[in-house]
């Protein structure tokens, strides 16, 4: 990596809301679908992000802030600096997209779910580094791709989401319900027990469907929220309960540590270990699961208040950490491809 390129980082996402096109129609065609795709969703109340596409966003908000010159799909800067690496990241059709260039690639967030799909990335020697979002998509990865794996999450700015601990609560709890593997089952055995408790305790509650609010109305309801619980079979980084904690609202989270996805079955033999809170510690609230609901209730409501959730984001899932740990795997993936076939010369 050229020295006068230090201080520049390439990014190349393609997804729904951005695609990674070099030639002027389908680029403009692209920023048309992105734009109507925003309002069309936003006007019905939908989330108007895909997770991918959130990551590219913290990412690259947290690189400028850092200081960092970020080019998005800029495929005619990739060429001039064909030894500058290129951070590949969104859904895996950016990889045709940009299979012409030469430059070392950091590969994530995003692309695949399981190693196996990501089988035919380990042959091309521009591939150096791919990054995964938390250590349990690590420890599946690692088999297939060793010390080729990096961590990376998005980091938050703590400055844009208020201190809701002392505001006026209409809620004693927000059941955000995130289940849709065996989902009937599921709610019978975790969220309908939770909800006659809470009646019956005379709490009160609301609930929120993933997928199916507005984002504006999710953070309204935290800030009027004692705490959350949280439902959701794994998280590869847990956006909407990190911004739960950085609202200072503890979570009461549900965490089988076993990952019921289908594809577990493409991977192993054996049960896959995953987790619903990649990112979380004492301060944030407690785990529990369906067969010690009751008893992790007891002790999570009367803890409530000793929670700190607010300094574990602000400490831990910042932007300065999310670009440090970016800038070390493009640094990584640079000096990689120092040695880089000519190939694609």
């Amino acid at each position: 990596m050229r020295s006068e390129m230090r201080d520049k980082v390439f990014l190349f996402y393609d997804g729904y809301e951005r695609t990674a096109d070099e030639a002027l129609g389908p680029m403009l065609k692209g920023e048309v679908r992105r734009h109507a795709r925003y309002a069309w969703r936003k006007l019905r109340g939908r989330q108007v992000r895909t997770g991918f596409y959130t990551w590219f966003f913290m990412l690259k908000e947290a690189l400028e802030t850092a200081g960092v010159e970020v080019h998005v799909n800029n495929f005619r800067l990739a060429r001039k600096y064909p030894d500058q690496p290129i951070g590949v990241l969104g859904y895996p059709s950016v990889i045709p997209k940009v299979d012409a260039l030469p430059n070392p690639r950091l590969l994530g967030p995003g692309l695949y779910d399981i190693p196996n799909e990501s089988t035919a990335l380990l042959s091309d020697p521009r591939n150096k580094v791919y990054l995964q979002t938390c250590e349990w998509t690590r420890n599946m990865f690692e088999p297939m791709w060793g010390d080729k794996l990096a961590l990376w999450f998005g980091g938050f700015d703590i400055t844009r989401f208020p201190d809701s601990a002392r505001s006026p609560k209409t809620f004693d709890v927000l059941i955000y319900d995130k289940i849709y593997f065996d989902r009937e089952a599921n709610y019978s055995r975790l969220i309908a027990p939770l909800i006659e408790r809470l009646e019956r305790e005379g709490l009160t509650y609301t609930v929120i469907r993933y997928g199916e609010y507005a984002y504006d109305d999710y953070i309204d309801k935290l800030k009027r929220s004692r705490s959350m619980a949280f439902f959701a079979h794994s998280e590869t980084q847990g956006m909407a309960y990190q911004e739960c904690l950085a609202m200072n609202v503890p979570v009461f989270a549900w965490d089988e540590g076993i990952w019921p996805n289908p594809k577990a079955a493409e991977v192993s033999d054996e049960p896959v270990p995953c987790t619903s809170t990649p990112y979380f510690d004492s301060r944030c609230g407690l785990h529990f699961k369906a067969e010690n609901l009751e008893t992790k209730w007891i002790d999570f409501w009367s803890a409530r208040e000793n929670f700190n959730p607010r300094k574990f984001v602000e400490e831990t899932l910042n932007f300065e950490n999310s670009a440090k740990n970016y800038l070390q795997a493009y640094a990584r993936a640079g000096m990689a491809g120092a040695d880089q076939s000519t190939e694609y010369a």
